[in-house]
């Protein structure tokens, strides 16, 4: 599995945000200990006023690598360590945003062009009515679980 792509589900918040971590590393060594691992962090913030929601991913072993081992935290971290090399080019297969309330305009990577996306109506997650969440799936954004990226949504 440790070549396999991943799929990224983001249930929004009522204020149109989520946050989520992953933590990778060989699961056979100690070498995490020495900083052979991968750890990111996806954070959906919702911009009303320029209709947009952006989602990010970033690296946390180089934004706090004191946390970033139980019981031996590290003076630094390299992003490019060997683990993250060998897991280099598995990439996000699919985005998937529950409770995303309006069929958006345009979804892109930041800087890129337009993605193949599908939007499902239902109901956002500030509504107060019931039903379904609406759900926004983007695929195949062509980025790396192990790199920085940013995907911006239009409504």
């Amino acid at each position: 599995m440790k070549r396999d792509p991943f799929t990224l589900r983001v249930a929004l918040s009522k204020a149109g945000t989520a946050r989520g971590e992953l933590y990778l590393d060989d699961g056979e060594t100690y070498a995490y200990q020495h900083g052979q691992f991968v750890w990111r962090e996806f954070v959906a913030e919702k911009n009303g006023k320029k209709r947009t929601l952006r989602i990010a991913s970033e690296d946390l072993g180089r934004k706090r690598p004191s946390e970033a081992v139980d019981g031996a935290g590290l003076e630094k971290f390299d992003p490019a360590n060997e683990f993250a090399r060998s897991v280099g080019d598995v990439r996000v297969e699919k985005v998937v945003l529950v409770g995303f309330g309006e069929k958006p305009r345009s979804v892109k990577v930041e800087g890129g062009s337009e993605l193949v996306w599908e939007y499902t109506p239902g109901v956002g997650a500030a509504e107060k009515k019931e039903g379904a969440p609406g759900v926004l799936s983007i695929k195949d954004p062509r980025v790396l679980v192990a790199e920085d990226w940013v995907i911006v949504v239009h409504w």
